[in-house]
């Protein structure tokens, strides 16, 4: 497909993940990218920057911190000294703590508002005053399952991804009259580096996995087809929505048949018997 032939797409939080996934989903569509990561990705930034441009696509990379202004500011003057426009801005840099709310500490609440709001806001403003004059683009935001429902451990990063939620629906009532569309995607569990050691951990996955009715974490390339989709022509009728990607996830919830994990002494903890009730009337 050449959806993106001839458009110029910036990424947040491109260096590995989702955001990799997305660049190198939207380049070989045919966009032109530019690519953001925090400074302490710079070497993972370097490596995607690399293996794009092996392929042909056209990239430049910056690391940089997208809490602070200039950052939007080069990303856009970037693209447009060497591509020329901005078409598609995709939000997807996000930063969490995982800790006791007890023990969280209003520092920690402060950066993740930085990253997660103040930097999509920011981003968000600085691409929009390219894409208004021409009266269209499209901008996609990475949410989360955390947009709606609480996560134990995570109360910071819950209220960062809710605000991200109101700021989708918000921008797309203002922006609809100059022809930008604004989306989200709002993943579940997905197979990135960020998530391997709850993964390889067999008591804490058969947990998370046991409410997953696909039984099992996307993979980043599943996740950037949707934002690809969103960003593309084929949504133009789509604005102000959170697409979720997660499995199932929030749909519902199974209990049978989850082989989880095993005990001591190889006894499956975790798959109940439900064959004496399965089929029965039960009196509730």
């Amino acid at each position: 497909m050449t959806r993106f032939e001839g458009k110029v797409a910036i990424v947040s939080g491109a260096s590995s993940g989702i955001g990799r996934a997305v660049a190198e989903r939207l380049g070989s569509e045919g966009a032109s990218l530019v690519l953001v990561a925090a400074p302490s990705d710079e070497s993972d930034l370097r490596g995607t920057v690399d293996e794009l441009a092996k392929k042909g696509v056209p990239v430049e990379g910056l690391a940089a911190d997208i809490a602070v202004p200039t950052t939007a500011d080069e990303a856009v003057g970037r693209a447009i000294e060497r591509f020329g426009s901005v078409n598609v801005l995709i939000n997807n840099a996000g930063f969490s703590y995982y800790e006791e709310f007890i023990d969280s500490s209003v520092d920690h609440l402060d950066r993740t508002l930085a990253v997660n709001v103040r930097g999509t806001f920011l981003m968000t403003q600085a691409a929009v005053r390219v894409m208004e004059p021409k009266r269209s683009g499209a901008i996609v935001m990475t949410a989360s399952t955390a947009s709606y429902m609480g996560e134990e451990f995570n109360v910071t990063y819950n209220a960062s991804k809710g605000a991200v939620a109101a700021m989708v629906r918000s921008l797309a009532v203002d922006l609809a009259p100059v022809g930008i569309r604004v989306n989200a995607v709002a993943p579940g569990w997905v197979a990135t580096r960020a998530t391997q050691p709850v993964r390889d951990d067999g008591a804490q996955w058969s947990k998370h996995r046991s409410r997953i009715p696909l039984d099992r974490a996307a993979l980043p390339e599943e996740v950037a087809a949707v934002h690809a989709f969103l960003a593309s022509d084929d949504a133009s009728y789509v604005t102000g929505a959170l697409v979720v990607c997660d499995g199932g996830l929030t749909a519902g919830y199974r209990f049978s048949n989850w082989a989880a994990v095993e005990s001591a002494d190889g006894l499956v903890i975790g798959r109940p018997d439900v064959s004496a009730t399965l089929g029965r009337p039960v009196a509730l």
